[in-house]
This record gives structure tokens, C-alpha cells and sequence, in this order.
């Protein structure tokens, strides 16, 4: 492969994983953006002071990462919302495996090695830090893409829940 081919081949690559990248961590962007309206809305009820405090520096600043709240959130749906926990379990327990994509994304460089740059794009790009450098197929991002939608899903679902708590059944009874 000539130098100017190569060239080529590396903006290709890059070209291409700069749209994966930046389309599969927005979409985990806008996940942890409504967790925090989701923590901010179950823990500040009513007071708009506190609810301001509380998104700002709780829930978007630095003392809660995505895993932190993730974990919050999975608590509060195990407790106040067990049926819907067990319809949607698989779902929202896949969130992690989401995050540990997007920590391996956001980090991880690209692959221009000799054998990515003569390797058809269509068989996929590969990140250095993501499953030993083994190119990601189009198709599986997108499958990627649809795990976010499925949480992102959950989480609007989650809202409309949100003011009502379900009742359990005591068990005295």
C-alpha cells in the first residue's frame, strides 16, 4: 500500500470512528442527563431551591459518576417499583456493559495499524483498548445503539412512574 493510500485508508478509519464514537457516547450522554433529572425529581419533590442545589451539584457534579447513579437508580425501581424491575431486569442490568463500552470508547485510540489500514471498512474499525483492538462491525454498534434506546426507554418509563409508588402486600397478612 502506497503512502498516499494509506493516508487515505487512516482518514477513512478515523472518519468513520469519529461518528461511532461520538454517536454511541451522546447517546450514553443523554442517559446519564435524564438519570439526574430522574435522581433529582425522586429525591427534590417540591422545593426548587433544593432541586436546583441538587441537580447541579449532586446529581451532574462531580460526587455522582454514571455508575454511582446507575446504582441509585436500579435501588429505587428494585424498591418502589419491584414489578417493573422484573419486567425490565435484563434490560437495565445490560446498562452496565453499556458503560463499560463507553469508558473503553471515550479512552481508547483508534487503530491505524498496517493490517486496519488494508482491512475492507466494511469489516468493521478497531479501537485499541476495546476487545484487544478486534474491529467493530457497523452492525454492531447499531446493535449497541439499540441497548441505549432500550435504557433510554426504561428510564422515560421510569418517569411516569416516578410519583406513584407501588404499594407492596404485607406479608403479615
Amino acid at each position: 500500500m502506497e503512502e498516499r493510500e494509506k493516508i487515505q485508508a487512516a482518514q477513512l478509519i478515523h472518519e468513520k470512528a469519529r461518528y461511532y464514537r461520538g454517536r454511541f457516547l451522546n447517546s450514553v450522554a443523554c442517559i446519564e442527563h435524564d438519570i439526574a433529572h430522574l435522581l433529582t425529581d425522586y429525591f427534590c419533590t417540591s422545593d426548587p431551591g433544593k432541586r436546583k442545589i441538587f441537580y447541579e451539584d449532586i446529581a451532574t457534579g462531580s460526587f455522582f459518576n454514571l455508575n454511582r447513579k446507575k446504582g441509585i437508580l436500579i435501588r429505587i425501581v428494585q424498591a418502589d417499583y419491584p414489578h417493573y424491575w422484573e419486567e425490565n431486569q435484563e434490560v437495565l442490568s445490560a446498562f452496565q456493559k453499556v458503560i463499560e463500552l463507553r469508558n473503553k470508547l471515550a479512552h481508547s485510540i483508534v487503530d491505524v495499524s498496517e493490517e486496519a489500514l488494508a482491512r475492507p471498512i466494511k469489516e468493521g474499525i478497531g479501537f485499541t483498548d476495546l476487545d484487544d483492538g478486534r474491529p467493530i462491525t457497523e452492525q454492531e454498534f447499531n446493535d449497541w445503539d439499540i441497548k441505549a434506546n432500550m435504557i433510554h426507554s426504561c428510564l422515560r418509563d421510569i418517569k411516569r412512574l416516578l410519583p406513584f409508588k407501588q404499594i407492596k402486600p404485607d406479608p403479615t397478612c
